[in-house]
């Protein structure tokens, strides 16, 4: 069981994220909600930096493992929470007090890009390659 302990943080972090959905579903925060959406951008800003570090602690919790598309090597662990984001943002419009929201979408999309691009193992793993 030592080898699960690298799978906390993500467990961790998919918690507290999917805290945060359920009670926005459920409407159970309004004010809290209602001041997110004023902040200008705020809303788009913390789908970013949320989706980010989830992607982020999915790649180190999956030792950064990358598979071929194509020519194109990619994380594993970026792609699984895309996915999963990606039927989350669509089943939005399943629940009234939400709305599926491209640009959510897009600035999801922003973090787990971001979090795949200055992910330590990338960095190494760049700096193993001969040209």
């Amino acid at each position: 069981m030592p080898g699960m302990n690298r799978f906390l943080p993500l467990v961790v972090v998919l918690t507290f994220i999917t805290s945060i959905v359920y009670v926005a579903d459920m409407r159970l925060c309004p004010r809290f909600f209602s001041w997110v959406a004023a902040m200008p951008h705020l809303d788009k800003v913390m789908h970013c930096l949320l989706m980010g570090s989830l992607a982020w602690v999915a790649n180190i919790a999956l030792r950064h493992h990358r598979f071929s598309l194509s020519s194109t090597r990619l994380l594993t662990g970026s792609c699984l929470i895309g996915i999963i984001v990606a039927a989350e943002e669509y089943s939005q419009q399943w629940f009234p007090a939400r709305a599926c929201d491209p640009w959510d979408f897009l600035a999801d999309g922003i973090g787990i890009t971001l979090a795949g691009l200055l992910s330590p193992g990338v960095a190494q793993a760049s700096r193993h390659v001969s040209p």
